[in-house]
This record gives C-alpha cells, structure tokens and sequence, in this order.
C-alpha cells in the first residue's frame, strides 16, 4: 500500500504545492504572518482567497499534461483497472498537497476560504481538460476565477444579489451576512466535488487523449 502510495506520488508530482505548504509553514512558525494582529491576519486570508485557489488548476492541468505525454489513457483501456479510480487516487494526492498548503497558511476556521474555491476551480479545470483538452480547461477556470476576482474589486455589491452571488468565488469584500459567506463556500465545495465526479465519469469513458 506504502510503495504504491509512493509510486502515486512520484507520478503525480505536486512539488510545488509541497513547496508552497513549506513556504506558509515557515511564514507562520516565524510569526511573520500571526492571527495576534488581527489587520495584517485579514489582509493575509484576503490575498489566500485571491491567490491560493489558483493552485488546484495549475497542478491538475500539468498532471494532465503528463498523463497525455504518457497516453495514459490509451493504456488503462488495455488494462483491467479502471481510469477513474486511477484518475480519483491521482486528484486526492495532488489535493493533499493543496490541502497541506491550506493548513499552513490558515487557521481551521478559514479553511473552507481557500478550499471551496479551490474545488470549485480544480473541478472545472479537470471537467474542461478532459471534454475539450488541458489547455481550454485551464483557461475555463482562470477565467471563472478572473471574473469574480474583477467584480470583486469592481462591483463588490453585486456579489449579495440573488442567485448569481453563488457562483462568485471571492467573496471578502461583499456585503453578504457571515453566515450567508459561509454558506455560499460550502456551496463552492459542493460544485468542486460535483465536477469531481462528472469529471470522473468522462475520465472512465474517454479512450484517448485525442479528439475524435
């Protein structure tokens, strides 16, 4: 089970995610950043809510890079082991790495911060590489994640409006309740696991890397 895991991880390769849990890690142990001030910690979860999201797409989106360097799929399909359960233990320890990242730089109670958005994105980045190739499902979530970064520092006061409100992913500077903030991040981490799974289905059903 180890040397699998370690086998895993070795394909995976989230070293940069790793790297960026050391860097908070270090951030945090030498109380640069500290929740003892209560201005500089806001200012510090605010930037993790713009920043920190990113990670999750960027690492899916070179996992599939080197997936499809390796024809992978072509390969699974010769196999009897199935691509989604392949795919699953993939994404997990690459969501290990963020989440590692996530407990570094934050404390429990803001967790969801960072990891509802970054689900969020990560789905939409896996859903969009495996439908219409790595490259256009990486561009979906920067540009979800560029659009509610703009009306964010745009027109914050749209982000308490109705049902839209659900899909913006930056939500510090709204004018939403705390309890209706908290609610719409759960939210985002149900829509990550969602694409997750429907992401899953694509990856147990699709034979090839290339478009047909």
């Amino acid at each position: 089970m180890i040397q699998k895991f370690l086998l895993e991880l070795k394909i995976t390769a989230p070293w940069g995610a790793l790297g960026v849990a050391v860097f908070l890690g270090i951030l945090r142990l030498t109380e640069a950043i500290s929740p003892t001030d209560p201005e500089v910690w806001s200012g510090w979860v605010s930037f993790l809510e713009i920043a920190f999201p990113l990670l999750p797409p960027l690492l899916l989106f070179t996992l599939l890079e080197r997936e499809k360097s390796w024809r992978t799929l072509e390969t699974l399909v010769t196999t009897p082991y199935r691509k989604a359960w392949i795919f699953l233990e993939r994404y997990l320890i690459v969501m290990l790495a963020v989440f590692l990242g996530v407990v570094a730089g934050v404390r429990p109670q803001e967790y969801l911060v960072l990891m509802g958005s970054g689900l969020a994105l990560g789905g939409m980045a896996l859903v969009g590489s495996l439908v219409f190739g790595e490259e256009i499902g990486l561009a979906l979530s920067l540009g979800w994640w560029g659009f509610s970064l703009a009306l964010a520092v745009a027109k914050p006061d749209l982000l308490g409006a109705g049902t839209a409100s659900w899909f913006f992913l930056i939500l510090s500077r709204s004018p939403l309740l705390p309890a209706e903030v908290a609610l719409r991040r759960w939210g985002h981490l149900g829509m990550g696991l969602a694409l997750l799974l429907f992401a899953l289905g694509i990856a147990e059903r699709k034979r090839t890397w290339h478009s047909r």
